[in-house]
């Protein structure tokens, strides 16, 4: 019996081990090309704990399993440094001067309500008057206008001084007078200089990339932000209403389906961030690049799209980051990607419920 168990733990050793190996590859193949290597990205966080875990009782049960599993350890340290920042964190700094740019990115649920006073979008509200941003880069936007009973988020944006804004889908409904917007958006207190859009996807919805030109201390800058394709993981799945399982004990119970769309929706993302990549590539000015990524830093489409861009939260932040907060405690799916012209100087993801993410507040200033 004990010879069994000692054969079986090192099967596990050697198993966990070969599953670390191809986690790590995560971010060189395409989901293209092998998409299971997708959950293998989502999971490396974990992966990794168990490889350190295992290796660890090995070097008191078993020393030679010990070393060979701490010499496969340096496969992961791509993945590992884009997954930790592995920074001593300083104390935020509330107050900037005029040689500093705030950007928040923030992923705001459709402002969640639209109702008079509806306490959500009114936290969120007063997270922005906190922080006080130079550029808001929301995604999951939506502003109606002219309707008797919602208010115009677009409208109180303006009076706390975003002065200027553009959204990447609007809809009038002349027989109403109404104006729909939403999408993303980016709104500013600083002028645009120019405006574009540039679609992503068609189905299964419509998603677009957008970007706006101002003059930040008289030097050109070009922001962008988009929302990838979502997950839809729910979509198919009802609600309890009965008191019964609820929706994540449901997901559970339809794992492999859950699995087949998180590998085609990596597949869709390969395809958005290819567009996005190369509306960056031919941008004539420096860009920062803010929006919902939906995916991790251990992904093949993080790393084509970060590609020689800085990372914010990598350059300045600390810990693991988790911007959704609803499913994993390790999703950093938000982020803001700087050009190398610009130094960062603090960023952080804000751990506030309102949205299901948390907002990515970030400083930059130019180097010279």
């Amino acid at each position: 019996m004990k010879k069994i168990v000692k054969i079986c733990w090192i099967i596990l050793c050697l198993l966990l081990t070969v599953i670390f190996i191809l986690s790590s590859l995560s971010s060189f193949i395409a989901p293209s090309f092998f998409s299971f290597i997708t959950l293998l990205a989502y999971g490396f966080p974990f992966i990794l704990g168990a490889m350190v875990l295992l290796c660890t009782i090995n070097f008191f049960i078993r020393k030679s399993l010990a070393i060979f599993m701490l010499c496969m350890l340096p496969f992961g340290w791509r993945n590992t440094v884009r997954t930790f920042a592995i920074r001593t964190e300083k104390t935020w700094q509330n107050h900037k001067d005029s040689n500093t740019l705030r950007i928040i990115t923030w992923n705001m649920e459709y402002f969640y309500d639209l109702k008079p006073k509806a306490l959500i979008r009114e936290g969120m509200l007063k997270t922005i008057e906190e922080f006080r941003p130079d550029i808001i880069c929301i995604q999951e936007y939506l502003n109606i206008e002219n309707h008797p009973r919602l208010v115009s988020p677009k409208k109180e944006l303006d009076s706390l001084g975003y002065k200027f804004n553009f959204c990447s889908n609007d809809l009038i409904n002349k027989k109403r007078n109404r104006l729909r917007e939403e999408g993303v958006a980016i709104f500013s207190k600083m002028p645009f200089t120019d405006s574009f859009r540039i679609g992503l996807t068609k189905a299964p919805k419509s998603e677009t990339l957008i970007y706006t030109d101002i003059l930040f201390k008289n030097k050109p800058l070009r922001i962008f932000t988009a929302h990838l394709s979502s997950f839809a993981l729910y979509t198919d799945t009802a609600w309890s209403t009965d008191g019964g399982d609820n929706i994540y004990v449901q997901t559970y119970d339809r794992k492999h389906a859950i699995q087949y769309k998180l590998r085609e929706t990596e597949i869709l993302h390969q395809k958005e961030v290819s567009i996005i990549r190369k509306s960056i590539a031919a941008s004539p000015h420096p860009v920062i690049y803010c929006g919902d990524l939906n995916t991790t830093p251990a992904s093949y489409n993080y790393s084509i799209l970060r590609d020689d861009l800085q990372d914010a939260f990598l350059e300045k932040g600390s810990g693991i980051g988790a911007t959704f907060y609803k499913i994993l405690p390790t999703l950093r799916i938000d982020v803001c990607f700087v050009d190398n012209l610009l130094q960062v100087q603090q960023c952080k993801a804000e751990e506030r419920k309102l949205s299901d993410h948390y907002p990515v507040i970030t400083d930059v200033k130019w180097k010279q």
